[in-house]
């Protein structure tokens, strides 16, 4: 009997703990190369856990897919690391040498999709 409900009360906290998870889709337009990686990540505040995720740009775009997101509100934070040292590049002026943009995001739907336009301030 213990077990029982030891099983019923453990099935409910995971199922209720996926309810909150969300599928974040971030579709990147405007990448001027198909070179390095665009990296994204999704917190919220910065006491969270960042969520990261990663894709190839091909044709000017990139899809991203961010798994078990667990906030409602949160902030996107997206570049293109073109020569992939894991970090944002600056030119010698101290602007952004590589592309980029940040959004915050709120959502109500376990899956959204989230379409985004990079900015490359500094002239190439």
């Amino acid at each position: 009997m213990k077990q029982t409900i030891l099983l019923i009360i453990m099935t409910m906290f995971f199922t209720g703990s996926m309810a909150w998870s969300r599928t974040i889709t971030v579709k990147i337009s405007n990448i001027r190369g198909d070179n390095g990686m665009i990296l994204v990540m999704a917190q919220s505040g910065k006491e969270s856990k960042p969520v990261y995720g990663m894709a190839k740009p091909e044709k000017g775009e990139a899809t991203v897919t961010l798994e078990n997101v667990e906030w409602e509100q949160f902030d996107l934070s997206v570049f293109h690391d073109e020569n992939g040292n894991h970090k944002m590049d600056f030119t010698d002026d101290h602007k952004p040498a590589e592309g980029y943009v940040m959004k915050n995001c709120k959502t109500q739907k376990e899956e959204e999709t989230v379409k985004l336009k990079l900015y490359y301030p500094s002239s190439e």
